[in-house]
């Protein structure tokens, strides 16, 4: 299993929805833009930059490349899926933004509180191995 680190629309609801998909509070370095619809993290793993608050996970290899890289749009390079240092110690995969940062985002920020839409992670987490 890899980790996955969220701070934008594949995070959590609330706590209870944190707590029942397998998830804990945790951060990374970087710099959080609000472009809207969905946050932008940028200069991910940078020592001068503050701390965008999200939530780690574990998520399979195979889910990461056939779903959330479709989704995050890595192929048309709008982010790139990274490892970065988390707080809590462990490297997670995180989706930084891969474009310039637009003049109507708003930012930095240190937690994007928009609207949680989707719910790509909401599989159930299984050991490696075990079919699906």
């Amino acid at each position: 299993m890899e980790m996955l680190f969220a701070y934008g629309t594949l995070s959590p609801e609330g706590p209870e929805s944190a707590a029942a998909g397998g998830r804990t509070a945790d951060a990374v370095r970087g710099r959080l833009y609000d472009l809207g619809p969905y946050p932008a993290l940028v200069d991910p793993d940078d020592p001068s930059a503050g701390w965008v608050e999200g939530f780690v996970r574990p998520v399979s290899a195979e889910h990461l490349r056939d779903v959330l890289d479709d989704y995050e749009g890595v192929s048309e390079g709008l982010f790139r899926r990274v490892e970065a240092a988390t707080r809590g110690g462990p490297r997670a995969w995180v989706y930084a933004y891969a474009r310039p940062i637009p003049a109507s985002a708003t930012g930095p920020v240190g937690r994007w509180l928009g609207t949680r839409r989707v719910r790509l992670l909401e599989t159930p987490i299984r050991p490696p191995g075990e079919p699906r």
